[in-house]
């Protein structure tokens, strides 16, 4: 029998169960709302537990920062480093992005990357290796004060739903092609290999807040440019409701 290798490997009843994910993307989805999010800027929405959401390319070549919150408990945010521990460093159809302890559970699924299927899927799209780009970062990268960011597109994102920096954590970066050094371990990106028309979809595992800044670096060619296009997100009703996550023991209070 074959050595189950890995410090974080699963016992099967946390296992993703993709027979589940293959019958959401069977389903005939109906779109319920489309919008676009222009360059330099953010925008936050809700989606439905049980709906799924896309984030498309629109226009040209565009990398994107998206965020989640419970929408009923915005404490509840995404966690790269319980991501990392279960899924893996980047992210795959059929892979899960997880909040952190005491809640330790999916927030959304991806089911469908069509940038991946048509190119072949580097494993370099979609990281969660570093966090959004911030005023402090790009004055860092390029010398500049007063550039736009990502840190200020998601806060003008979230204001409106009464969040606030404070709330302002850990994000996906979307149509990115990122990768790490094997001697240095730094962090390096590429040109994105996304086209028009390709898209990421996720599956809601509960009620989200979601947000979602038109990065300023472009197709990530470069730290900073005047060549930007607008994002699109298309949100659809499945008809299909989560799974429920088994619950834990709660030990604090044992």
């Amino acid at each position: 029998m074959a050595e189950e290798r890995g410090l974080f490997f699963q016992h099967p009843r946390y296992r993703v169960d993709t027979g589940f994910y293959d019958k959401v993307r069977a389903t005939n989805r109906q779109l319920v709302e489309r919008f676009i999010v222009s360059p330099y800027n953010g925008r936050g929405f809700n989606v439905k537990r049980g709906q799924t959401f896309r984030v498309i390319e629109e226009e040209g070549p565009q990398v994107g920062d998206v965020a989640f919150w419970n929408a009923d408990n915005p404490m509840e945010t995404l966690s790269c480093l319980r991501t990392w521990e279960v899924d893996g460093w980047w992210l795959k159809v059929d892979g899960r992005l997880w909040s952190d302890v005491p809640w330790f559970r999916p927030m959304v699924t991806c089911i469908e990357d069509t940038t991946a299927l048509a190119k072949g899927g580097e494993e370099a799209h979609y990281h969660f290796v570093a966090s959004h780009c911030s005023p402090e970062s790009q004055e860092m990268r390029s010398g500049r004060a007063g550039l736009n960011s990502c840190r200020l597109n998601l806060l003008q994102a979230i204001e409106p739903f009464g969040l606030s920096e404070e709330n302002l954590r850990e994000n996906i970066d979307v149509f990115t092609r990122f990768f790490v050094d094997p001697n240095s371990g730094k962090l390096y990106g590429g040109r994105t290999e996304a086209d028009p028309g390709d898209y990421i979809e996720f599956y809601a595992e509960m009620d989200l807040l979601v947000a979602l800044s038109v990065c300023p670096t472009g197709d990530y060619s470069t730290i900073n440019t005047d060549v930007l296009w607008p994002l699109a997100i298309e949100i659809y009703d499945t008809d299909i409701q989560p799974e429920e996550f088994p619950q834990w023991s709660d030990w604090r209070h044992s």
